[in-house]
């Protein structure tokens, strides 16, 4: 989001058939008779909900599973109720109803997938037909400090309904535990500028939650977005969203290790599309500051090696901006990570001076700037007047074609140390590539398999991210190390990057 006077919801969409809509106040589930993919053996299927988006349904303490759960309208956890979701288990959400689920301070949502069986936020729509904003996402909301009011109001409820709340002082308030998880086609823009939904919302979260494994996926707005709170995570995916991959607000003060950014070239928001994209408030004045730290992430831009892609780029309708956009006196800092293939690597902007980000620590970070006009690293204002600069620590330069005619050794590649699967948006690889003795194809040393920092001096929340798990003497800067997939468990099938065609059954 750009402007960050924010308000959220969340929501869930789908198309359910009128047995199901006609049953959508019924505790007992339907047959499935949606015609969706799959086996013959079908999973019933649940309506939760209301008629319109202007119905709030407040759960009870329950377990899902073993059904497809469709929510409508406005779906709530509320204060001292628990909603268990089991592995595997598939809940969509209803397009007309901007189906929401919502989980307030003091509620807990319990959604433990595993790395076979992930559980899967979705839309109801039929395979092939699923498309960004199909239905709203996720939201959390805790009691951990913002920068704004120990009541916060987040954006996107219609006015029809009164939207929940969130901060105050509990730092690490627990509101459950997200682990295997996919959200898919959530997101949606309201009309109002600047008023959207987002994959996965945190607000106010506690450091008392547990996330990791999240994939968001095909997101109308951000894929994951923080205001204020203190909520650590691991193992984040934003994979073809349309605006911001990880945007961090109101004082975000959490660490987050190992994450990946898939951008589709043709995919992007009125307002610019980033990587990371950070403020403390929409005025960059506020007291206490977003510090969050992130460290060990695969920023994978639009721009291909080959130069072969056609990147949207249409101001003030569809365009790119940076890999990491720092403003309005952010504190982030950011450790060990990879921005390759944006056309501008880093922009920090400190317009106004009194915006001016002086303590975000960027160090053992590596940008790599495709072959196309522009400078991989901006500053504003420049220095003297800037107190922030580019430490010796990160590498941010122009990568040219190389003379060899081989793909994986052209220049951008050679510049990040990822092969051409890092680009390839059907199954894309964050696996770097090992070093090459030479002379065929050419001598090839790495800068990322042993160039990073040991990210868990900077924070007990982070691993050891060392080029080998035992006894390390160097570190890996990006998501994944070489020797293996440092608890990201790929061979599980928890990851999906073709959702759009994926039976829902």
């Amino acid at each position: 989001m750009k402007n960050k006077l924010k308000k959220l919801a969340v929501a869930a969409l789908g198309v359910v058939s009128m047995a199901a809509f006609l049953n959508a106040c019924s505790d007992e589930p339907v047959a499935n008779t949606q015609g969706l993919q799959g086996s013959a053996a079908a999973l019933p299927i649940k309506i939760i909900g209301g008629a319109t988006e202007c119905v709030t349904t407040n759960l009870t303490t329950q377990t899902w599973r073993d059904t497809i759960y469709i929510i409508k309208g406005d779906v709530r956890v509320p204060n001292n109720v628990t909603l268990t979701i089991n592995a595997g288990t598939i809940v969509k959400g209803d397009k007309a109803t901007v189906g929401t689920l919502s989980v307030e301070r003091g509620g807990k949502l319990n959604a433990i997938g595993t790395a076979s069986q992930p559980i899967v936020f979705t839309s109801t729509a039929v395979a092939g037909s699923r498309a960004q904003q199909d239905w709203g996402g996720v939201n959390l909301f805790g009691k951990a400090p913002n920068n704004q009011s120990v009541n916060a109001v987040p954006e996107g409820y219609p006015v029809c309904l009164t939207a929940p709340q969130h901060g105050g002082t509990v730092s690490n308030d627990n509101s459950g535990r997200l682990s295997y998880v996919r959200i898919e086609f959530g997101g949606k823009k309201t009309g109002v500028a600047d008023v959207e939904k987002n994959g996965l919302t945190l607000y106010s979260v506690g450091s008392g939650t547990i996330l990791d494994h999240i994939q968001v996926s095909y997101g109308g707005d951000d894929a994951f977005e923080w205001f204020g709170g203190s909520v650590n995570a691991k193992y984040l995916v934003s994979y073809r969203n349309k605006d911001d991959d990880f945007d961090t607000d109101w004082g975000y003060s959490g660490a987050v290790q190992y994450g990946v950014a898939v951008r589709d070239p043709q995919v992007a928001d009125d307002s610019k599309s980033n990587g990371f994209e950070s403020d403390t408030d929409a005025d960059g004045v506020n007291g206490t500051r977003t510090t969050a730290q992130f460290s060990n992430f695969t920023l994978i831009g639009p721009y291909d090696p080959a130069n072969t892609r056609t990147v949207i780029n249409t101001p003030g309708t569809a365009e790119f901006g940076e890999g990491l956009h720092l403003r309005r006196n952010t504190g982030l800092d950011v450790y060990n990570t990879l921005v390759v293939g944006w056309k501008r690597g880093l922009y920090l902007d400190d317009t106004p001076a009194a915006e001016l980000v002086t303590t975000s620590i960027l160090t053992h970070n590596l940008i790599a700037q495709p072959f196309i006009t522009g400078v991989s690293c901006v500053y504003e204002p420049v220095a003297p007047n800037n107190a922030w600069t580019l430490g010796a620590s990160n590498v941010c330069s122009a990568a040219t074609l190389a003379t060899s005619s081989s793909t994986d050794n052209n220049g951008l590649i050679r510049k990040s140390g990822l092969t051409s699967a890092a680009w390839t948006l059907t199954n894309p690889s964050f696996l770097p590539q090992a070093n090459l003795a030479g002379p065929v194809p050419p001598a090839y040393t790495s800068p990322v398999l042993a160039t990073g920092t040991n990210a868990s001096l900077i924070n007990p929340f982070f691993d050891v991210n060392g080029t080998v798990a035992v006894s390390p003497t160097t570190y890996f800067k990006g998501a994944r190390r070489a020797a293996d997939d440092n608890g990201w468990n790929l061979s599980g099938t928890w990851l999906n990057f073709d959702p759009q065609n994926t039976p829902y059954n």
